[in-house]
């Protein structure tokens, strides 16, 4: 695992709130001016192989097929019992 900067680098920020992220990077925040950072189901320094991977269906390919496949049993529905 290549050493990476953190994945939110925040400068002056205020009320941040970080929930449920996950990175390879050692660290998750690096901040500077920050008056309140809170956060939940943080996760810094995971393997690539840790991070959850899409489903097929939750891509955006798979919900556009998703779609189409749904439009086009209405429409043969429609085509056979008139509408």
């Amino acid at each position: 695992m290549a050493n990476r900067g953190p994945m939110f680098d925040l400068e002056d920020c205020e009320d941040v709130n970080l929930v449920d992220n996950k990175t390879t990077s050692e660290s998750l925040v690096k901040a500077k001016g920050t008056k309140r950072l809170t956060g939940s189901g943080n996760e810094a320094g995971t393997n690539e192989t840790n991070v959850k991977a899409k489903l097929w269906h939750e891509s955006a390919f798979g919900k556009v097929l998703i779609g189409l496949i749904i439009g086009g049993i209405l429409l043969v529905a429609r085509l056979i019992f008139g509408g």
